[in-house]
């Protein structure tokens, strides 16, 4: 059955966007043929996760200069590409990076784009390179489930990412909306959870999609505000006498009576001009030009708050440095530093050595542990991230350390050993790789 959504008045002057079940859609007549623009579900008794940052919380903001634009965060993404059998839904990989590309420009105010005239969030979106495993990844995750693709059964509990660490976007019919996100992360009802999420109808996701006037990603651009903690520019219509704790808790977007769809530039309410131009609007996506200072600073308010683990600081993360250890081997045993979700080389020469296969491996804790006998005395205490076997004859070896893309990672050092085995056992430890600046 078709789901549509309605904005609701609710005494108070807050607006809820409460589910319907195949009832009239939302009464604005050029709009009667096509998908709902937006269908966000926002809780009606947010209960919070245990979180609660007044300064973007469920019910107020706080603009305060220290979340100002500052230091560039970049959010790591997977599109999860949901089609049918018969190959409807389909985006190529160039669809999906134009839309990453779209993100860019809108949430950066990039000069010579349709965005420029925004503010510059300075927030920045790629597609993942490393997965939840550590494992190299182009960032896009094909899917192929009729029922999935109708929007229908719990398929983010199976295909989901880990949600702290990524924005999962999702690609699929939509339940017949353009888009939606289940609920602001203030809201509490999915953040930390698998359902945390931004769902697109897939002919509107990208640049060119096909869904003339929704056609130039921007419903992408307006989920995502929502998933960083934005309400619509209309929430709550004309508000309250407080524009900080009222309507979208923003007072740098003009309050607005309703939702207008179009451009039409010169619509006024409450006494204003309408954010018609404003990506939280409803307006055509040739329409819409950026957000505010405020909006940004909510939403880094949001990341910081309430996706602590999603955005990593641009530029490397890594430093690395060469120890001489107990029972080092030689001298050749190195790495080279890698970014936060990059990778590590490591290399030892067996040549000389008398030893015919090695074992990498890479943990949290001290490397500096010997090796007596058989017995491997590494630090048990600490999760171990990786073993890695090879089989050496007298060459170089090589090992390849992929490091998780994980913010959490940051400051900790990752240490790393090499056993080798022939007629006896030994162990080099030479170096630790240290996460943060």
């Amino acid at each position: 059955m078709r789901r549509f959504s309605l904005v609701v008045s609710i005494l108070g002057g807050t607006l809820l966007t409460a589910p319907l079940l195949a009832q009239q859609p939302v009464p604005q007549a050029p709009q009667a043929q096509m998908p709902l623009r937006c269908g966000t579900v926002l809780a009606a008794n947010p209960a919070g996760t245990g979180i609660d940052n007044p300064d973007c919380d469920y019910n107020q903001t706080n603009p305060s200069s220290i979340y100002a634009p500052g230091a560039i965060l970049r959010i790591p993404v997977v599109v999860h590409v949901i089609q049918s059998t018969s190959g409807q839904g389909f985006l190529s990989a160039a669809r999906v990076q134009s839309q990453i590309t779209v993100l860019n420009e809108d949430f950066g105010a990039q000069a010579g784009t349709a965005g420029a005239n925004g503010v510059d969030t300075k927030i920045e979106f790629f597609l993942a390179t490393t997965d939840p495993n550590g494992q190299p990844t182009t960032g896009i995750d094909y899917i192929t489930n009729n029922t999935w693709f109708q929007d229908s059964g719990n398929y983010w509990s199976t295909t989901a990412w880990d949600t702290s660490r990524y924005l999962n976007i999702y690609t699929n019919q939509a339940s017949g909306a353009l888009g939606y996100v289940p609920d602001l992360p203030q809201g509490g009802s999915v953040l930390g959870t698998t359902a945390d999420r931004v769902v697109v109808y897939y002919p509107s996701f990208g640049r060119p999609g096909t869904l003339t006037p929704y056609h130039l990603g921007r419903t992408t651009t307006h989920e995502v505000g929502h998933y960083l903690g934005l309400f619509h520019t209309f929430q709550g219509g004309c508000g309250g006498s407080n524009c900080y704790t009222s309507g979208d808790r923003i007072c740098d977007t003009n309050a607005e009576s309703g939702a207008r769809f179009g451009c039409p530039t010169t619509s006024t309410s409450c006494g204003n001009l309408d954010p018609v131009r404003n990506y939280m609007d409803y307006t055509d996506d040739a329409c819409m030009q950026g957000f505010t200072q405020e909006q940004a600073r909510r939403m880094r308010c949001t990341i910081t708050s309430y996706r602590p683990a999603l955005a990593q600081p641009a530029g490397p993360l890594a430093s690395a440095t060469v120890r001489n250890g107990a029972g080092n081997l030689n001298g050749n045993f190195s790495a080279t530093p890698p970014l936060l979700g990059g990778t590590s080389t490591l290399s030892a020469i067996t040549l000389g050595t008398g030893y015919s296969a090695a074992a990498a491996y890479g943990f949290l804790g001290s490397a500096n542990t010997p090796f007596a006998g058989y017995t491997v005395l590494v630090d048990v205490t600490s999760p171990q991230l990786l073993v890695l076997p090879f089989t050496a004859s007298a060459i170089a070896v090589q090992w390849q350390f992929n490091v998780p893309n994980s913010q959490t990672l940051a400051g900790l050092p990752i240490s790393t050993q090499a056993l080798f085995f022939g007629s006896t056992v030994a162990f080099t430890n030479a170096v630790d790789l240290v996460l943060g600046n």
